[in-house]
């Protein structure tokens, strides 16, 4: 299906229910070389979870473009949706972040890159745990032998309603290289975002992938970023939150490739008796 820019149309076939769905995996992806198997071998470890965890989880690939045509095995019994952006702009990753979020269908969103994978206690804590709200939450991040290295400055589980309030991503980052997460952080912060860790069981295996034909070949030139980042602050300075950030969102079109869901029955979520009655409580306290 194709949906123009700017205009987010009824994807879903009639009568799809998607309530069950209670978090989001995103993840952003481009490929310029010759092998997707990044990709395809992170899910396919992902569907070896339990059912109870991937009943109630979304995937979202968003292709930003790629040259190399993704190959998603068919076989793979996951709630997966796919993303293909037509334009291939340069270091999109605002704008291919910006679109999965609004196709989330789940509030609780877990966002990082390829090369980087959770832990199954990471999908049962954030499953089980309240909404983050204001609150976004790093992981602290490992490597394949244990060792413990620098949380990856774009990965993390937050509320996909706080992530759209503050405009999301700045799309003036897209197109030059570094930045855009760095002032993503100071922009949410600024608004009052709280950054904290998850606990410690939760984490984020940094992934050894193939960055000669499996991966992208993109200049990281900070050059020009550094430039409008640096403007962008004394923006901050001068005239408050009003400024500094330039509301593009969504500048580009995208196709929705596949929209799959598991074969599995859809499980039935827990009875909530009186959830009605108590509204007035969330009126008054949030």
């Amino acid at each position: 299906m194709t949906t123009p820019s700017g205009c987010i149309q009824q994807v879903e076939p009639p009568g799809r229910d998607y309530a069950h769905i209670e978090l989001t995996c995103l993840m952003n992806v481009y490929f310029d070389q010759g092998d997707t198997s990044a990709l395809s071998c992170l899910l396919a470890r992902y569907a070896k979870m339990p059912a109870p965890i991937l009943d109630r989880v979304q995937f979202i690939i968003v292709d930003d473009a790629s040259p190399t045509r993704l190959s998603i095995p068919p076989d793979l019994d996951l709630n997966l949706l796919v993303l293909r952006i037509r334009e291939d702009i340069a270091w999109n990753q605002p704008g291919a972040r910006n679109l999965g979020m609004v196709y989330a269908r789940s509030d609780k969103v877990l966002v990082t890159d390829v090369d980087h994978e959770f832990n199954q206690e990471t999908f049962n804590h954030a499953l089980a745990a309240r909404n983050p709200g204001r609150t976004f939450y790093k992981l602290r991040r490992i490597e394949a032998d244990g060792s413990f290295r620098r949380p990856h400055p774009n990965t993390f589980f937050l509320s996909r309603a706080r992530f759209l309030k503050f405009h999301g991503y700045d799309e003036a980052f897209a197109g030059h290289y570094g930045f855009d997460d760095s002032m993503l952080w100071r922009w949410q912060r600024y608004h009052g975002t709280r950054f904290l860790y998850l606990p410690k069981s939760c984490v984020v295996t940094h992934r050894s992938v193939d960055r000669e034909d499996g991966y992208h070949s993109h200049d990281r030139d900070l050059t020009h970023n550094r430039k409008i980042a640096e403007a962008k602050k004394t923006g901050w300075k001068a005239h408050g939150p009003a400024v500094g950030h330039s509301r593009r969102f969504l500048g580009f079109t995208w196709d929705l490739v596949e929209d799959r869901v598991r074969s599995t029955p859809i499980p039935q979520p827990p009875v909530r008796r009186g959830w009605t009655q108590t509204w007035l409580w969330r009126w008054l306290w949030g």
